[in-house]
C-alpha cells in the first residue's frame, strides 16, 4: 500500500465514522492490529512522494484507558489489508 493509498482510506472511514481519528483494523501478515489513528498520525506533516510506501501508521488502544501505542508500516499492509471497525 502506498502512502496516498492509505490516507485517502483514513480520509473514508474517518467521513463514515465522523472523526478525523477513525477506529481502524490493520491487518498485516499475520498480524491484525486494532486501534484509534493517534492524532499525530492523522495528517501527513511535510510533503512527501505520493507513490511512497513508507511511512507508520500509530495506533492507540481503543478502550477507554490508555494503553501502548501500536506503530504498524504502511508499506507491511496490503491493498486490503486497512478497514474500519463499525
Amino acid at each position: 500500500m502506498t502512502l496516498d493509498q492509505c490516507q485517502a482510506i483514513l480520509e473514508e472511514l474517518g467521513r463514515r465514522q465522523g472523526t478525523d481519528r477513525p477506529l481502524v483494523q490493520v491487518v498485516a501478515g499475520s498480524c491484525v492490529v486494532r486501534g484509534r489513528l493517534a492524532p499525530t498520525a492523522a495528517r501527513p506533516a511535510r510533503p512527501r512522494n505520493p507513490e511512497s510506501p513508507y511511512g507508520v501508521l500509530v495506533l492507540e488502544h481503543p478502550g477507554l484507558a490508555r494503553g501502548p501505542s501500536s506503530l504498524v508500516q504502511i508499506a507491511n499492509i496490503p491493498d486490503d489489508g486497512l478497514s474500519g471497525i463499525e
